[in-house]
């Protein structure tokens, strides 16, 4: 099973797109942090997010738990 992308492991200039109802949001990991562009049927908007890993231990343990969840739900299907 493949690694989820996340914004924390986008390589310099790489885009992460993620659709959440109306709203798009694209991530580009760019030197010292994130651009991050929200599309939505008003407008557009830009907003450079710095770097900080006062999160990224939190987002490391979600990404496991749903990847042991996703993997022990397909062991029981099959």
């Amino acid at each position: 099973m493949g690694q989820l992308k996340t914004i924390y492991n986008l390589s310099f200039h790489e885009t992460l797109r993620q659709q959440q109802g109306h709203l798009t949001y694209t991530w580009l990991r760019v030197p010292g942090g994130w651009n991050l562009t929200v599309e939505s049927d008003k407008g557009i908007t830009n907003t450079f997010i710095p770097q900080s890993n006062e999160f990224k231990e939190l987002a490391r343990e979600l990404e496991n738990r749903s990847t042991d969840f996703v993997s022990k739900k397909i062991v029981q299907e099959s």
